[in-house]
């Protein structure tokens, strides 16, 4: 059996990851104040056109934040559906077992899937169809 071989780290992943790129612009963005005679709605979406006939959109704090919270729960999702796919991909015995271990491995390490997985099996290859060693050993009358 292979000796477990502890992830490291890793300062980012090397897809792009919208959520910070948004996250980023709003942090060093350029603000000017302007005052509004009326009153707006909450949850309403302003589009104004500058003098150039440019398209800016206004959008109220509590929309941008729940806009960011999705982004960030799409990223977390399109993450965890590579990784369903990587898992997959190498056949498990068990998914279910295979899915559980994975999540403990990836809680404090953000990988690639594929890493990760590849990972799983040389630490626990009884988990997953090892198809070589079934048809070398089937051959043999």
């Amino acid at each position: 059996m292979a000796t477990p071989k502890p992830l490291e780290k890793q300062a980012s992943i090397k897809q792009h990851n919208h959520y910070e790129t948004i996250k980023e612009v709003l942090r060093h963005k350029n603000t000017e104040s302007l005052t509004y005679d009326s009153t707006l709605e909450n949850n309403a979406i302003y589009t104004l056109l500058d003098n150039n006939a440019q398209e800016f959109y206004l959008i109220s704090k509590k929309t941008m934040q729940d806009l960011m919270i999705e982004i960030k729960n799409l990223e977390n999702d399109k993450y965890l559906f590579r990784l369903e796919k990587e898992i997959y991909k190498n056949m498990p015995l068990d998914f279910d077992d295979v899915w559980c271990i994975a999540l403990k491995e990836i809680k404090n390490y953000k990988k690639e899937p594929k890493i990760v997985v590849k990972n799983l099996k040389k630490r626990y290859p009884y988990l997953f169809v090892d198809f070589l060693n079934q048809f070398d050993s089937s051959n043999k009358f």
